[in-house]
């Protein structure tokens, strides 16, 4: 397995009301109101392809974080995938609506522009990735089969807006691709995970003058 590195931060969920960015103008995460998202008109076709072996799950000491070679073609544009992590709950809220987790697919193109696909879980049928993910953190050596389509809808209808990263530095012009169709997994596995990292979210910001589109390929 590779093995992954992390400098340790100077930040933490604790003491949120203090993180700082340069402007606070287009923050994530938001919410989402479907009224109020007006149709893409681009052909806004999301394609994603992703090696099945997994290189490494690790603990970053604020998410659980998992890593993979992929790429992810984005209104026919080219993203290389970067990693995946998880936050507890999640992030988004549809309608005001929250989701007990969120998972974050982040992808980065040649050009430095970062992309971040959101899928929302909701507590339901078990997920037997989300199992497999916790049963080998941090190890270095095991079965790295791994398909990470297991964790995302078929139906890949989604809002879009730009936003930024919801950890410091906040980095903004993000491109945000938060997907309509929740997964499910059990309550069982939410305390799994909740376990290791609880509340590593950040709440929802102010929307100022975005505009967010929402994507439908399939009724």
């Amino acid at each position: 397995m590779k093995k992954i590195n992390f400098e340790p931060v100077d930040w933490n969920y604790q003491e949120k009301e203090a993180w700082t960015c340069p402007s606070h103008q287009f923050q994530s995460p938001i919410n989402i109101v479907n009224d109020h998202a007006k149709p893409m008109k681009e052909d806004g076709s999301l394609i994603l392809r992703y090696r099945k072996k997994i290189d490494a799950i690790v603990n970053t000491g604020y998410c659980v974080q998992g890593y993979l070679k992929g790429v992810a073609s984005i209104n026919n544009r080219l993203f290389n995938f970067q990693q995946f992590h998880f936050h507890a709950k999640g992030e988004h809220t549809i309608d005001e609506k929250e989701f007990p987790l969120e998972l974050h697919l982040v992808h980065q193109s040649e050009n430095g522009k970062m992309a971040v696909i959101a899928v929302l879980f909701e507590i339901g049928e078990e997920n037997n990735s989300i199992d497999f993910i916790l049963d080998h953190l941090n190890e270095s050596e095991f079965d790295n089969r791994f398909n990470l389509l297991s964790l995302v809808p078929k139906n890949l209808n989604y809002y879009h807006y730009l936003g930024s990263l919801t950890t410091p530095p906040l980095t903004e012009n993000v491109e945000w691709y938060v997907l309509m169709e929740p997964m499910t997994l059990s309550k069982k596995q939410l305390n799994r995970l909740t376990e290791i990292h609880n509340h590593n979210y950040r709440e929802t910001q102010e929307i100022n003058d975005r505009q967010v589109l929402k994507k439908i390929f399939h009724a």
